[in-house]
């Protein structure tokens, strides 16, 4: 995907740096990286915005500034697509939400949620980072973790500290990201690395945040599966995408089938096949979500072992309660930076 540079209007790969003074335009773009919202400029001065950001696969991360004071507001109307987490690494801001006031500044950092009612007052001098993940693709990493599908959105405590914590060592990373991200020249041009900061990003602030889901992810992840349960695992991880037979699963396990069964049944909640059925679906919704070629959906199906497509939509629509087609038009509407050059 090219971006385009508004100021110099240079074409630059998967990179961007936005500099300008009008206050609609530096709207319009922010709504392309989060989502709907209000912009609503406070001081006399004149507004001086600047966004240096990279695409990673469907998150974004990178710094941002508006150069005076400015309040920002999510409603019923307004309604952001993607959480931003956020902290300034000068000057301060302000939220309030439901949850109350929470000042932030390079001690402590702010997430806005997707879904919310809320204001953020931002300082004139406030220059911060910015990680915005897409609510599709926080969703798919959720239920990539838990191993099943889940309905409520996943609501996190909006103050996350860079000093105290699991989340001050998730600050550590996302600053470095950011820093690197934001060169022009960055390693993160290659796709393949930039598919997995992105994983360590969203995995890390599902473990590290505390949401609506922690309860479940620490039951689930603090299992101390039997050996041979994860013998079985492993060998469907790294064969998914080809035509896993139950014998080769039992043959691996080093145990009889009867045994792998029970432990399916006790661990995992379901025998191999229909695991290797759920983690493939898992895999191939995530492909689509983060897929930035708009490849068809039946070449990714096809690519994780399904060649009956008329039996994929059915299990992927039985699993997360949408056909595929309305997760790839989620993720246009959700993900998309435009690569029309800014006015």
């Amino acid at each position: 995907m090219i971006l385009l540079d508004a100021k110099a209007d240079t074409p630059v790969q998967h990179f961007t740096h936005i500099d300008l003074s009008d206050a609609k335009t530096a709207t319009s773009w922010m709504t392309k990286v989060c989502g709907p919202h209000r912009l609503d400029v406070l001081s006399k001065n004149r507004m001086h915005f600047k966004h240096t950001a990279r695409l990673l696969q469907a998150a974004t991360v990178g710094y941002i500034e508006y150069g005076t004071d400015v309040t920002i507001g999510t409603d019923a109307e307004y309604t952001l697509e993607s959480y931003s987490i956020e902290l300034p690494i000068q000057g301060r801001q302000r939220l309030e939400s439901r949850h109350g006031t929470i000042s932030s500044d390079h001690t402590n950092g702010i997430i806005l949620s997707p879904n919310a009612s809320q204001e953020l007052h931002i300082s004139g001098n406030c220059k911060k980072i910015q990680v915005a993940i897409p609510r599709v693709l926080m969703r798919s990493y959720l239920e990539t973790l838990l191993q099943k599908s889940v309905k409520d959105d996943i609501q996190f405590l909006p103050a996350i500290s860079s000093e105290q914590g699991a989340s001050a060592g998730w600050w550590r990373i996302a600053r470095h990201f950011t820093e690197e991200a934001c060169r022009v020249d960055s390693f993160m041009e290659n796709r393949t690395l930039a598919s997995e900061i992105e994983s360590t990003l969203v995995k890390g602030l599902l473990l590290t945040q505390q949401n609506n889901y922690s309860a479940d992810l620490k039951n689930t992840l603090q299992l101390n599966l039997p050996i041979y349960v994860q013998r079985a695992l492993n060998y469907i991880h790294a064969h998914a995408r080809e035509d896993i037979k139950l014998n080769d699963i039992v043959s691996y396990s080093g145990v009889s089938r009867l045994k792998l069964f029970d432990g399916f049944r006790k661990y995992i909640g379901l025998p191999p096949m229909f695991y290797i059925r759920r983690y493939r679906l898992g895999e191939i919704r995530k492909a689509i979500i983060q897929d930035r070629s708009n490849s068809q959906i039946s070449g990714i199906a096809m690519n994780w072992g399904y060649t009956h497509l008329g039996r994929f939509s059915t299990d992927y629509r039985k699993f997360f309660g949408e056909c595929p087609s309305h997760t790839a038009k989620r993720r246009n509407s959700e993900t998309q930076i435009s690569t029309t050059p800014l006015p």
